[in-house]
């Protein structure tokens, strides 16, 4: 079910990564596919006074660009049980909470069968609720912090709540006409929003090495964008970046979790899905893969298949089925 825009409750189901992404409210959102296989996502939202709640759903490993398009704070719950995520530098493991503000960008790197819940807060009503709270002190000053950790039970506890808030308004969507009851449940999200505050740690200081390698790995990325009409090469990449060949292969590896050759014809295959998946382009899959650097286009469409299960010509059909 698809919910018309700016409704305060929504669903969306999507069999591809990037109109996935596009479907989650308030966000700006690029994803790049990781993980071989044939993608399925799910969210779903509701949207409060000032507050937006949502449940994220995908089936593959994913590299996400994201930033909130309003003046708020986004609190990530992840409540799978496939592992830890990483969002920049930093790996969020058991009972740790990502925090981050609008209209910054970030990125993450999430592992297959992945769900986590997210808590978009606009900053006035945030600041209005913390300060009668916690009179005494700012306690925005405590969300500077990137991560908050929880022990494991309140952590279960917080992602318990958000999944029967979603839940209940999925069943009975009626809820969000009475003001009182959109008040109460407001009010119970800013309360848990206040648990994580209180709560809030220090987390460990980031190694400088790691944050190296996720500079270096971002950096890369964004000179294949600007380069993207060309096969980029490993040399080329050491060269440019003043770096070994070595240095590079480890940083792929701790940050991504493959080596840089393989990372860059997988941001290359996503590159021409999303120039076939856009219904304003109106482009051959010749001129896709011509545009992306690759010249071989029986190896091609090969790659292709073996990392989103379908053949090009099939990704043009879904995107001509949207458009009508």
């Amino acid at each position: 079910m698809r919910a018309p825009s700016g409704s305060p409750r929504y669903c969306y189901v999507s069999d591809d990564p990037n109109t996935h992404a596009n479907n989650l409210q308030g966000w700006s959102q690029l994803y790049d596919q990781l993980s071989v296989g044939s993608f399925q996502g799910e969210i779903t939202g509701a949207c409060f006074s000032g507050i937006h709640l949502f449940r994220e759903t995908t089936s593959l490993s994913l590299r996400q660009s994201c930033v909130v398009l309003s003046h708020s704070w986004w609190f990530g719950i992840p409540a799978s049980e496939t592992g830890s995520f990483r969002i920049d530098a930093r790996r969020i493991g058991e009972g740790a909470i990502a925090i981050r503000r609008g209209n910054r960008p970030f990125e993450l790197i999430t592992p297959t069968g992945f769900r986590i819940f997210g808590l978009v807060v606009h900053h006035k009503t945030l600041a209005a609720h913390l300060r009668s709270v916690f009179p005494e002190e700012d306690a925005l000053v405590r969300l500077s912090l990137d991560t908050s950790q929880s022990n494991l039970h309140s952590h279960g506890a917080l992602s318990e709540f958000f999944g029967e808030v979603l839940d209940e308004v999925g069943r009975r969507p009626e809820i969000l006409e009475s003001a009182k009851a959109c008040q109460a449940i407001q009010n119970s999200l800013l309360d848990a929003v206040t648990e994580i505050c209180a709560s809030s740690q220090q987390a460990r200081e980031i190694p400088r090495s790691e944050v190296q390698y996720a500079q270096l790995v971002r950096k890369v990325r964004q000179f294949l964008m600007d380069n993207s009409d060309r096969a980029i090469s490993v040399p080329e990449l050491c060269t440019a970046f003043q770096v070994s060949r070595r240095t590079l292969q480890y940083a792929f590896d701790r940050v991504i979790g493959m080596g840089p050759n393989a990372y860059l014809k997988i941001l290359r295959l996503n590159g021409v899905r999303r120039d076939l998946m856009r219904r304003d382009k109106n482009i051959s899959i010749q001129q896709a893969a011509s545009d992306w650097g690759f010249w071989h286009l029986s190896q091609f469409a090969k790659d292709y298949r073996t990392l989103f299960r379908e053949l090009p010509s099939a990704t043009m059909k879904r995107a001509e089925r949207f458009s009508c």
